[in-house]
């Protein structure tokens, strides 16, 4: 029970450290190029956070888990891509239309 357990928990803080990593890029993308409002500017604070969570699991670590998540990415947009791709016709059905 409480290997199944430990699975889950270890799940889930690879999920969420994962997620953790990729908001930080994307948002580190999108306001790349932003209109600075001065020395109180709240996206260069944000950036500034993003940075330090890219930049807290250590170089090594960082570069490390960039491939496998990069990978994971790729097999979710190939997955999504053949879900939606399958189209489910009348035909593929083989529903006979009589008139």
């Amino acid at each position: 029970m409480t290997r199944s357990r430990n699975r889950a928990v270890s799940l889930i803080v690879l999920v969420v450290f994962s997620l953790v990593i990729f908001c930080s890029s994307v948002f580190i993308i999108v306001h790349a190029d932003h209109d600075c409002t001065g020395e109180d500017c709240t996206v260069c604070i944000a950036l500034a956070e993003c940075h330090k969570n890219l930049n807290m699991p250590g170089t090594a670590a960082a570069g490390a888990l960039k491939l496998p998540m990069m990978l994971c990415a790729a097999v979710l947009c190939i997955t999504v891509i053949k879900s939606r791709s399958e189209h489910t016709t009348l035909i593929s059905l083989k529903v006979e239309l009589l008139i």
